[in-house]
């Protein structure tokens, strides 16, 4: 394929590459603010009947219609051990209206693993649907360029492109501990998650080309430390590999608890050879809600003038039945 523009060959090159190179699945930074689409093993941990999660994320703001990721989850436990879910995400980007879109279920089953009880081993499986296109329309080739007038959209691209969009099957799975015993001054807790174990062919790559959409190992865990009666302190990890790429984030953050069991948060937490993220947030009765801000600290920030990434989340618990829910499943 020619050159079209440097915005569209950044996005097409995770699906027109010989080898898939890129790290092409959607991310948010507040990534445990997203549970069931970091692994499918957190269905249904909850301290409460049923969880909703929506979180919001724009990238790259001084780039024309740069990265926009959405995404929204329903999660219940029908009982102690099972856990029932729904996910979708949505990722827009580009002058030639690249999308991804996915959709998944999950389902997830407890094991206690410690006789107290507290201590569980959770097993997560979820099957859904991946379905990305572009609008051919939109996009500008090197044809359709006038020397004397610039681009003109009358002109014939020549190029033929076998389809514009397709949707294909895709499964995962994923295992998550968790330590709740409230009397304890440290609970720790993480998983393991595998996502694409189906690899599901990439339709826009080009014939006879190797271009199976790569495995997602996803390795996440931290420490619940509790401070004081006031306070509790998290540090906490995740490794994402993808193919060639990689992902190293730490962090830590903070809850300041007050009346009512209301607290605030903060946290820091740093993606290497990316960037440096701050967030904030506010605990209240059932509800989270988080802020947070990517500095980009890569070569990228060149292009993007310093500008990093806003990301907005919320989860709602419905019934809660205690104010302990943080304990095995964190807010960022």
């Amino acid at each position: 394929m020619r050159k079209i523009s440097i915005v569209m060959a950044i996005l097409l090159q995770v699906v027109m590459v010989s080898r898939l190179k890129a790290q092409i699945d959607p991310h948010f930074s507040q990534y445990y603010a997203y549970p069931l689409w970091l692994n499918p093993a957190l269905t249904g941990v909850i301290d409460g009947d049923a969880r909703v999660n929506a979180n919001y994320k724009n990238q790259w703001a001084t780039v024309n219609n740069a990265y926009q990721t959405a995404g929204v989850s329903f999660d219940f436990r029908p009982t102690d051990r099972v856990g029932v879910g729904f996910n979708v995400i949505d990722q827009s980007a580009g002058d030639a209206g690249f999308n991804y879109f996915a959709a998944y279920g999950s389902f997830s089953y407890a094991i206690t693993v410690s006789g107290d009880g507290y201590q569980q081993l959770r097993f997560g499986l979820q099957a859904g649907m991946i379905s990305r296109s572009f609008d051919v329309n939109k996009i500008q080739l090197d044809d359709q360029y006038n020397p004397l007038t610039g681009y003109d959209p009358n002109l014939p691209g020549y190029e033929n492109f076998s389809t514009t969009g397709a949707t294909v099957f895709d499964a995962g799975a994923g295992i998550y501990y968790a330590d709740a015993d409230p009397s304890k001054q440290a609970n720790l807790f993480g998983g393991f998650s595998v996502a694409h174990l189906t690899q599901p062919q990439d339709p826009f790559a080009t014939e006879g080309i190797n271009s199976k959409l790569p495995m997602r190992f996803t390795i996440h865990g931290g420490l619940r430390i509790h401070a004081s009666d006031d306070i509790d302190i998290t540090p906490h990890l995740i490794y994402i590999r993808q193919d060639q790429n990689q992902e190293k984030d730490i962090g830590v953050y903070s809850e300041f608890k007050a009346d009512n069991y209301n607290g605030f948060i903060m946290g820091v937490m740093y993606r290497f050879n990316d960037a440096a993220i701050a967030d904030a947030g506010y605990h209240f009765n059932n509800m989270i809600i988080g802020l947070s801000y990517d500095f980009n600290t890569s070569a990228l920030n060149a292009a993007t003038n310093s500008q990093g990434g806003v990301e907005l989340s919320l989860s709602y618990v419905f019934d809660s039945h205690s104010q302990n829910r943080d304990v095995v499943c964190p807010s960022f």
